[in-house]
């Protein structure tokens, strides 16, 4: 008897997930034929970035937009459609469920929950700080429920295993990855790039959560000038509501080029002189292997999601000292430049650290009852 399958991207509506869940979808549709009884149901904003592949929907059991929005999916119209499953794969979670007749794959993508003790805590006034924290223990005991955890990155899974007891056996690691847009440069798309002469271009491709820590910049941009005698410009992709809401000091140093589609990073990338990815919280960013592939000098928070990333191809500062960034920064452009030989092994490594082709298999995989992944 053939397991029914659903794939479930309804709760993604921002950030990251909806690429991941695109990419992983565009595999799908782009197979033949699939292999069994697989049925799919997406958020409207997923939907709009696969739009373009609407035609092959016909591939599936059933395929349908449906928007939940955290809590408010329990004993809602998806909740109890998933009960005719045998197998949920939440591609990321949580899967608000506590009892589940069926078998739910759950994808972990949290820091908040495996850094309990971050920085970012303390910049939190009181009362959100502690709404911030009861959020995130709500939503570790329902990620416990999940029959199967995917992560992405190893440190992810045994921080997992130490911190929350999830048995390793129920904790499987796929890579996140590049998209493949950045190897068709036919798709590339233009973006209105404003150039300054005279400048260090450097650039951060993300939104303005306060993890993200671009609050650092304008104080990296003076040390560089004041020590090093760098003039820099920071280009930020923010959305309007997130660059009004910027102190004056940070758009003195920054040029906001808004939100881009996929199509457009790779030339956001290329018109950068150096990438500038200041988190202090992270499961697993994608921005990291974009910039090496795209050939450009990443300067890269001393973390362990970013060294479990990058390896020995980045270049790593304090997150919490402007000072460190700068000098980071400093030691690429004050002597000769970007060394051409390390730049191009920063794209061999980034390309090749894994595909969305590769992540798509070991995905299914898992729908399969493969635990060898």
């Amino acid at each position: 008897m053939v397991n029914k399958v659903l794939i479930n991207a309804s709760n993604l509506h921002v950030g990251g997930g909806i690429q991941v869940a695109s990419s992983f979808l565009f595999e799908l549709m782009s197979e033949r034929k699939t292999p069994w009884n697989l049925s799919i149901v997406v958020s409207k904003e997923v939907q709009e970035t696969i739009s373009v592949l609407v035609q092959e929907i016909n591939k599936f059991e059933e395929y349908e937009v449906i928007d939940d929005h955290g809590l408010k999916f329990i004993s809602g119209a998806l909740d109890r459609k998933m009960n005719k499953y045998d197998i949920v794969f939440t591609i990321f979670g949580p899967l608000y469920r506590l009892r589940s007749p069926f078998k739910s794959i759950v994808g972990f993508a949290q820091p908040w929950i495996i850094y309990p003790n971050n920085e970012c805590y303390a910049m939190l006034p009181f009362v959100q700080r502690i709404k911030t924290r009861l959020k995130y223990w709500i939503q570790s005991k329902f990620f416990k429920q999940a029959d199967v955890l995917v992560v992405e990155l190893e440190h992810v899974k045994q921080t997992l295993i130490s911190l929350l007891g999830v048995p390793a056996e129920r904790i499987h690691v796929v890579h996140n990855c590049i998209s493949s847009i950045y190897l068709d440069k036919s798709v590339w798309r233009p973006v209105d790039f404003p150039m300054t002469d005279g400048y260090l271009r450097l650039g951060f491709l993300g939104r303005n959560y306060l993890h993200k820590n671009t609050a650092i910049f304008p104080a990296v941009a003076a040390n560089l000038e004041q020590v090093h005698g760098i003039k820099a410009k920071f280009y930020v992709t923010f959305t309007d509501n997130e660059w009004v809401k910027c102190p004056a000091e940070f758009r003195e140093v920054c040029i906001n080029v808004g939100p881009l589609a996929v199509a457009e990073c790779p030339h956001f990338y290329q018109s950068l002189d150096g990438v500038v990815f200041p988190s202090l919280l992270e499961c697993f960013s994608a921005t990291p292997l974009e910039a090496m592939a795209m050939g450009k000098p990443l300067f890269a928070s001393d973390r362990a999601f970013n060294r479990d990333i990058c390896g020995s191809h980045a270049h790593y500062f304090d997150p919490m000292s402007p000072a460190s960034a700068a000098q980071s920064i400093a030691g690429v452009f004050c002597g000769v430049g970007p060394d051409p030989d390390s730049l191009r092994a920063a794209r061999e490594y980034a390309i090749s650290f894994s595909s969305p082709k590769e992540r798509a298999r070991k995905y299914m995989a898992l729908l399969k009852g493969d635990t060898s992944v």
